[in-house]
């Protein structure tokens, strides 16, 4: 059996390793990360030391920019404490939560069988919202720097967990899916591969603002889009939100998207085409062509604005598909896509 000490200090030698990935990540120049509190919530009054993390979920709380932010933090079993794993950040809607994001999709379970780690963060404000630059809410109109929150928390999770800074991926749903593309768009030195559902590259706030778009990435990040073609809350072809919470603004259309990244990856731009599920599923994939980055679309016929295998999140709400399951797919692809 390794010798505990032997352990302890490959543990740290990871954790180091990994934090020093993340930092140099966010700019020259590091500053120090800010302490992350963890709490197993069965026991919500003890802090819980990050040697003594063991598989299961931990609530977790960091200072940044004057706020408290909060995510939940998935350990998958087995976890060793010395092996590098991967990590996965999945982004809930508007109206959404971590909680939510935590219970609806999946995730949960994948990454207890699969064998990565699961962060669940928290958008802000009483409804909470991403700052997507031109959706939605309080963290739209409050100019919250929610890359720079992602940024921080990869960095600081290193610090906990040993990451593998190869593989560290985004998934999100309808307002988060618009994070993911930000997230690719401007944080390409942390992310390998990001996976909107139901949520556009830009667009704008209303009639009278400029369209918005995230700036062209600094690296390749592969790039899988889910998408309902019936969705009336973020049009497939694009245009005003037929939503009556989302009464103005106007999204750019799921091909807009996908000729961005194509671009961005120069990718191929003829794509491999494939009906799957009877012809519910429509698959474009998108080679790699001067980069190793992929770009591959689900189109989902007759579905609205829901992720497909996943949950209905509340009475109302769009029925998800079941002709395909998003969280499985969405992992294939991670899987097979680090960071070259």
């Amino acid at each position: 059996m390794p010798n505990e000490d032997a352990m302890a200090r490959k543990s740290l030698h990871f954790r180091q390793r990994a934090a020093s990935i993340a930092c140099l990540a966010i700019a020259a120049g590091c500053n120090p990360t800010p302490p992350t509190r963890l709490v197993d919530p069965t026991n919500p009054n003890v802090v819980v030391q990050p040697r003594f993390l063991k598989a299961g979920r931990y609530d977790g709380t960091i200072p940044i920019d004057g706020l408290d932010r909060t995510y939940i933090l998935r350990i998958p079993p087995h976890h060793d404490g010395t092996t590098p794993l991967p990590l996965v950040f999945m982004l809930h809607g508007g109206f959404g939560s971590a909680e939510n994001a935590a219970t609806h999709y999946g995730w949960q379970e994948s990454a207890d069988a699969n064998g990565f780690y699961a962060v669940f963060p928290d958008g802000l404000g009483t409804i909470p919202t991403w700052n997507a630059t031109h959706c939605c809410g309080y963290a739209l109109n409050n100019g919250i720097d929610d890359v720079g929150f992602i940024r921080v928390l990869v960095q600081a999770l290193g610090g906990v967990v040993p990451l593998d800074g190869q593989r560290i991926y985004a998934a999100g749903m309808s307002n988060g899916a618009m994070l993911c593309h930000r997230l690719a768009a401007e944080a390409s030195d942390i992310f390998a591969a990001v996976a909107p559902v139901a949520g556009s590259l830009g667009g704008q706030i209303d009639q009278s603002a400029p369209v918005v778009v995230p700036p062209a990435p600094t690296g390749p990040v592969s790039v899988i889009i889910f998408h309902g073609t019936e969705d009336e809350n973020v049009l497939f072809d694009g245009g005003p939100s037929l939503s009556p919470v989302a009464a103005g603004r106007i999204d750019l259309a799921v091909s807009d998207a996908v000729q961005f990244w194509v671009a961005a990856d120069q990718a191929e731009a003829t794509p491999a085409v494939e009906s799957l599920a009877g012809g519910d599923v429509m698959k474009s994939s998108y080679a790699a062509g001067g980069t190793v980055a992929e770009v591959v679309l689900y189109a989902v016929a007759e579905q609205g604005h829901a992720w497909p295998g996943g949950l209905q999140p509340f009475p109302g709400a769009d029925p998800p598909s079941t002709a395909i399951s998003a969280t499985e797919t969405i992992w294939q692809f991670f899987a097979s896509h680090p960071k070259p």
